[in-house]
């Protein structure tokens, strides 16, 4: 673990951009139904933070050389003490969630690592979106006391299980907020997302 981790290398850019309001160069914001888009800003420990009332917002970054398809991992630290009271990932009328990670694939095929609220932790289950996007719970409501929580996943594995076929390279990462279903109100913080070759 120790010896994957020192190889770590970020594939965002988010240590490299002063703290303020908005997006870091490279990062594309784009909305959801037509709700208002979430507000972002850089932190002063690096990391980008996401705050939402009623919005809905994608933060995309694509890669400047895309990643694998390869044994490794993807990590990185998330925070949020929101816990949205009514929200089920797997209802169109409820999918609220303070954050979730997205994986773009060449192949347009997406995995949504999530926060949920009741789902348990390590479900999985296809995005009544379309089969091409399955969401990932990694954390519910029982996580959300404003602590960092540190995640290392292999999107590759998680792509073999969730399709069924061997993936395409990943081509693109976002971070998504959305509490428009419900009308509550969220922020998380999410820090350098890095890929971690494997052996």
């Amino acid at each position: 673990m120790a010896l994957t981790l020192l190889l770590c290398c970020a594939i965002t850019n988010l240590a490299e951009v002063p703290p303020g309001p908005g997006l870091p160069d490279g990062w594309d914001l784009r909305g959801v139904r037509g709700a208002p888009k979430p507000r972002f800003a850089v932190t002063e420990d690096g990391a980008l933070r996401v705050e939402g009332t009623r919005a809905a917002g994608f933060a995309i970054f694509e890669l400047e050389d895309e990643v694998g398809p390869e044994t490794g991992a993807l990590t990185w630290r998330w925070r949020t003490d929101t816990a949205l009271e009514g929200a089920d990932l797997r209802d169109r009328r409820r999918d609220d969630s303070p954050i979730r990670l997205m994986v773009a694939f060449e192949d347009r095929r997406m995995l949504f690592y999530s926060w949920g609220m009741t789902e348990l932790a390590g479900e999985w289950f296809e995005s009544w979106t379309g089969s091409e996007r399955i969401v990932i719970v990694l954390r519910n409501a029982v996580d959300a006391d404003g602590a960092w929580r540190s995640e290392q996943r292999d999107p590759f594995a998680d792509y073999r299980s969730a399709f069924g076929r061997e993936p395409s390279p990943i081509v693109a990462v976002g971070l998504v907020q959305d509490t428009e279903q419900l009308g509550g109100k969220a922020w998380a913080e999410v820090g350098e997302i890095a890929w971690a070759p494997g052996s």
